[in-house]
């Protein structure tokens, strides 16, 4: 993947990395527990997260439009590194 983007910012909220995969515009959502187990920062992906996320995606695609879109979700902990396509 290609970054196009860091901590991209909104009206309403703001993605923390948008990538290019092939074709494919990713906006990712990345989450990081210094404590916990793995799938705790997943979890923190709820549903107005979610919303204030595809919120930030429209008015990024508004200004640099991309035909295959997908949402992907990166946890770090100290279990490790986990890369989540098509998240949500």
């Amino acid at each position: 993947m290609r970054i196009l983007a860091r901590r991209y910012r909104a009206a309403h909220g703001e993605i923390d990395l948008i990538a290019l995969d092939g074709d494919t515009c990713v906006f990712v959502e990345v989450k990081a527990r210094s404590r916990g187990a793995l799938g705790d920062g997943l979890r923190a992906i709820n549903s107005d997260k979610r919303a204030h996320l595809q919120y930030a995606a429209r008015q990024y695609l508004a200004a640099h439009p991309y035909g295959d879109i997908r949402f992907d979700a990166v946890e770090i902990t100290v279990a490790g590194v986990r890369h989540i396509k098509h998240a949500f």
